[in-house]
């Protein structure tokens, strides 16, 4: 954005880190690396990483089986796109929203994303359900 206009504020609207970098946003910058954490630490496990290159590393893996790299990047691309959004909603004057309300949400998009996909009878997507709802009783 500083190439677009040099005046514009970098100052991390998050944590007022002076410069936000996209690695700093996703997921360097605490409000973010704890959505991210509190979503993924406990479907990730021992590969859970709050590195921006090793997550996109991730998400191109081929030894992951087809829903658990469904959700990878369901969630992923949910993370970012909630981060981002509020972002942007603090930066024009929005009323700001807890890390604790954006998991919440982002965790709602995806179990109903996942119960489309049961409801639908496809069997390819019936553990996603049973992926999802374990690895949030494992979080933290």
């Amino acid at each position: 954005m500083v190439t677009w206009n040099r005046n514009v504020d970098t100052t991390c609207i998050f944590c007022q880190n002076l410069m936000e970098s996209r690695e700093h946003l996703f997921f360097l910058c605490p409000y973010s690396l704890k959505v991210w954490e509190d979503l993924m630490k406990g479907f990730l496990i021992d590969k859970f990483t709050a590195n921006w290159r090793e997550i996109l590393k991730l998400t191109t893996e081929t030894d992951h089986d087809n829903m658990k790299a469904f959700i990878l990047k369901y969630v992923f691309q949910n993370t970012i796109h909630y981060a981002w959004r509020e972002r942007n909603d603090r930066r024009h004057g929005e009323q700001p929203s807890s890390m604790e309300k954006l998991v919440k949400m982002i965790d709602k998009n995806i179990r109903n994303r996942l119960s489309k996909f049961f409801s639908s009878g496809d069997s390819r997507y019936e553990t996603g359900l049973q992926l999802w709802f374990a690895s949030r009783q494992h979080q933290g």
